[in-house]
């Protein structure tokens, strides 16, 4: 008979969780069933533009961690009140959302409450999504996850994900907004308490057996976090082209900035405005091009210029904004 290896990980870290996933897809051999949780963080799909999923300024104000995942699909946010849950099973048929979700569905009608699956990977509660799943196949290995709303801050997730449009023309998937319901909105329930309740429904299967992972397990988990999960390289650079645009008027000038951005780097700059500039806009086209598209990178390839005032009275946070 054929196990199912029952994991947590006892971390809330989502660079740290999203490691573990690819590590447990590529390096073990076993069928695997993980429940999970992430602190505060938005995860984009696999092909998507980061920057264009995101409202950078609030996830740079709040700092929310941004992470790539692995499998395709949308943008979710996840914080301590989203369950995360991952299959891992050899010879898998991706695009089967159904047979992946059944234990879930089974346990939530459990508690009274009638779910559906719709289209290829949304599950609803009454017409509204609770869920999004999504699926990565490696070899002979697949992979499928889903995110549940428990009792998700929703003011957050709505800030959030909230991209400037106008800013960002991406070459990437986008995500597609849905209506979105938590569970404890119709039912009174923790995440604690759902996670514990989800399991004992898994656990009912007599094939799955818990599964600590083993020092040699973590110490892999681990590199690939600090070498991939955690770079700016996996979760910015990892996106298709994009150009960036942004124009504002300050009290020193106008200004209106264009970037062509490829592979998070900035290829091309230009620079527009009614400003009075002491050396032109070359000095602040070079500095540009050729650094990433990063708050704190530019903000000290640019420090320089601004202390001499290159642009005046705008200041480098004026200008800044302009650029990210």
């Amino acid at each position: 008979m054929i196990k199912i290896l029952y994991i947590e990980t006892h971390s809330t870290n989502p660079y740290y969780n999203l490691a573990a996933e690819e590590y447990l897809v590529k390096n073990k051999t076993e069928n695997i069933c993980m429940l999970w949780r992430n602190d505060a963080a938005i995860i984009v799909g696999r092909n998507q533009n980061t920057m264009s999923e995101v409202d950078y300024d609030y996830v740079t104000k709040e700092k929310i961690p941004v992470v790539r995942r692995m499998s395709g699909g949308g943008a979710v946010f996840h914080d301590l009140e989203n369950l995360n849950f991952t299959y891992i099973i050899n010879n898998g048929e991706f695009g089967n959302y159904g047979a992946f979700s059944a234990t879930l569905r089974r346990y939530i009608e459990s508690l009274g409450l009638k779910t559906e699956l719709s289209g290829r990977n949304d599950l609803l509660i009454g017409g509204r999504k609770f869920s999004g799943l999504a699926q990565y196949k490696w070899h002979d290995r697949l992979m499928h996850h889903g995110c549940i709303l428990i009792n998700a801050d929703m003011t957050r997730l709505a800030r959030a994900l909230k991209p400037d449009e106008e800013k960002i023309k991406s070459k990437g998937i986008q995500s597609v907004r849905s209506r979105v319901v938590n569970i404890g909105e119709l039912i009174p329930i923790t995440c604690s308490d759902f996670m514990r309740g989800f399991e004992q429904e898994i656990k009912k299967d007599s094939d799955v057996i818990n599964y600590e992972l083993t020092e040699t397990d973590l110490t892999a988990i681990d590199k690939l976090f600090r070498e991939k999960y955690s770079t700016f390289e996996w979760n910015f650079g990892y996106s298709p082209k994009y150009t960036y645009h942004d124009k504002k008027r300050f009290s020193g000038g106008g200004i209106e900035v264009y970037l062509d951005v490829t592979g998070g780097i900035i290829k091309k700059a230009q620079i527009y405005g009614d400003f009075f500039s002491l050396e032109g806009t070359e000095p602040i086209i070079a500095a540009l091009e050729g650094q990433k598209h990063d708050f704190d990178t530019l903000s000290e390839s640019l420090k320089p210029l601004f202390e001499n005032k290159i642009l005046g009275e705008i200041t480098k946070e004026q200008f800044l904004s302009c650029v990210i």
